[in-house]
């Protein structure tokens, strides 16, 4: 058992007599983070209290070590510095005028942190094991568990994870989310940072706040992550429900898939696109695609409800197979370090699940072939029928795939032709969408092409022709092109600075202005370029210099 005195109070790890924690390399001097309780402060005679690991407007939030069970906690507690101080021995003073404001956020703090409590047989959500009020504040304890944010393991998997492993990480906290949602919470603060990888691979939905954080105008500075945050959380008195929570999840979704995140919900008021790299649209699956479209509306209107709706969504199609699916194909985070398993006394050794696994896989092989058999002549053989099993199978594999492929009439009602929008005008196509039941979404980046028109579409996913069929409301993403890589100047002699500036910027080109006498322009008037002329071919976004006449130059006159 380790001695409490000895114990790093950044990891929790035992010092062994050193100044310098051998697991973290955390120095024994280093001073806690200003306004916080002093490492090493003991809560309700149990809890140890360790280093500051994050803070915002709500509180602060410590590792800390559980002195009866012997395990690293983390401690959250409710410190709003911008209502209160804190006083010697870490008891808090509130700001004079801020009484009732700080009883009521910490009145919702238990209330919310009770309802997290109460959900505790989801492990994709932050699980408490303990409430409790002290120094004129509250706190909340949670296990310890090492794990690293969703946008570090991002980074760490080379920049965007596929569908088939994302699917494996978000539909169990997407299950999670809908039961929270069903008994009337919300977290309103999904993202990145609040989504973490833990050690098993398991990903999980952390650091709880009350609504005031959240939101604009309310009692507390907002703590709101870009990208993240719906609109209605940057309007003072806009309602928020589940809609908004599906928009943080799409979002951070979203980033795992893209590598970037969706621009802030303001901005997006004004240009709603949804930009996906060009290179990454074949490998995300249209359904998917539509789905994260429909969650990512910025109108609250227009979204997505419920969780349940975007479960749906994001299962529009099957699931691929177990290998191209697998976790393992990601870039390994931590090191193996998981203990072998533990038999308990009396438990079944593991020999006998294999035995009544292997049972029930011939019971199942069993009953196919019955069924084969009573199907077919009672003149085959047993050897033919044997054989025949597997073909059978690979029959109604086949089957399926062919109804899959050939929808029923039911189905067939929301299907609508996959439109064929390569080499229209992008404004064109945007304005008839509007009366369809198909949305668009372009491609982060723009191309270039030689064959087709600047502002016309090169190619979209899905694709068009032989009869390709899609569900109404799906999002086809279209690559734009970017007009040809090298351009003609055009002729702008005799233009005003204005219009030359204009003709330029239209091939593309980046223009800036120079002065020069001119015995044969008029001043104020385009003389042509400096150093190139009028049908030379530059790279798109060249830089020219556009040469503005000043008139004869007077010295020549003298």
């Amino acid at each position: 058992m380790a001695d409490n005195n000895q114990l790093c109070m950044n990891c929790m790890s035992p010092m062994e007599g050193k100044t310098v924690c051998p697991v973290c390399g955390h120095s024994a001097d280093e001073p806690q983070s200003a306004n916080a309780l002093a490492c090493r402060t003991v809560l309700q005679n149990r809890y140890l209290v360790g280093k500051v690991k994050s803070c915002n407007s709500e509180g602060i939030t410590y590792i800390g070590y559980d002195t009866v069970l012997h395990a690293p906690i983390e401690l959250r507690e409710f410190f709003p510095a911008t209502l209160c101080s804190r006083v010697s021995g870490g008891e808090i003073l509130v700001n004079p005028g801020s009484e009732v404001t700080y009883d009521e956020c910490l009145s919702y703090f238990l209330s919310c942190s009770r309802e997290v409590a109460h959900v505790r047989d989801y492990p994709a959500i932050t699980q408490l094991y303990d409430i409790f009020e002290e120094n004129n504040t509250a706190y909340t304890v949670a296990e310890w568990a090492e794990s690293i944010t969703l946008k570090y393991f991002v980074e760490r998997s080379g920049g965007t994870i596929g569908w088939n492993a994302a699917r494996q990480l978000f539909m169990p906290v997407l299950s999670a989310l809908s039961t929270i949602h069903s008994r009337g919470m919300n977290h309103l603060g999904i993202s990145p940072e609040s989504l973490r990888i833990m050690q098993d691979g398991r990903m999980k939905l952390t650091e709880f706040c009350i609504p005031a954080v959240r939101m604009t105008g309310r009692e507390l500075p907002p703590d709101l992550y870009g990208g993240c945050a719906a609109l209605e959380q940057y309007e003072p008195g806009a309602p928020v429900g589940e809609y908004t929570d599906v928009y943080g999840f799409a979002a951070s979704l979203f980033f795992a898939l893209t590598g970037v995140m969706p621009q802030a919900a303001l901005k997006r008021k004004e240009d709603p696109r949804l930009l996906i790299p060009s290179s990454l649209l074949k490998s995300i699956p249209p359904h998917v695609v539509s789905a994260l479209a429909n969650a990512l509306q910025v109108s609250p209107q227009k979204r997505t409800p419920t969780f349940e709706r975007l479960r749906a969504e994001l299962s529009a199609s099957p699931t691929v197979t177990i290998e191209t699916a697998s976790l393992h194909h990601i870039p390994p985070v931590y090191p193996a370090q998981t203990p072998p398993p533990v038999r308990r006394k009396g438990s079944v050794p593991p020999f006998v699940w294999v035995l009544v696994s292997c049972v029930c896989c011939l019971i199942v092989l069993s009953v196919i072939g019955v069924i084969w058999i009573s199907s077919q002549n009672s003149e085959s053989s047993s050897s033919s029928e044997t054989s025949s099993v597997s073909s059978d199978i690979s029959s109604a594999v086949s089957s399926e795939e062919e109804s899959s492929e050939e929808p029923s009439s039911s189905d067939t009602a929301d299907m609508i032709d996959v439109p064929n929008l390569v080499g229209q005008k992008y404004e064109d196509v945007v304005e008839e969408a509007k009366g369809k039941d198909y949305q668009i979404l372009t491609a982060a980046n723009k191309q270039f092409s030689d064959t087709v028109p600047e502002g016309s579409i090169i190619s979209q996913t899905p694709e068009a022709g032989d009869g390709a069929k899609m569900s109404k409301g799906t999002a086809v993403v279209v690559v734009i092109s970017q007009g040809p890589a090298v351009r003609k100047l055009p002729d702008i002699q005799g233009l005003d600075l204005a219009s030359a500036s204009t003709a330029v910027a239209n091939e593309g080109f980046v223009p800036s202005k120079v002065e020069e006498y001119s015995d044969s322009v008029e001043a104020g008037l385009a003389v042509g370029y400096q150093g190139v002329k009028a049908g030379d071919e530059m790279p798109y976004g060249s830089q020219v210099l556009i040469v503005i006449s000043k008139g004869p130059d007077p010295s020549k006159s003298e």
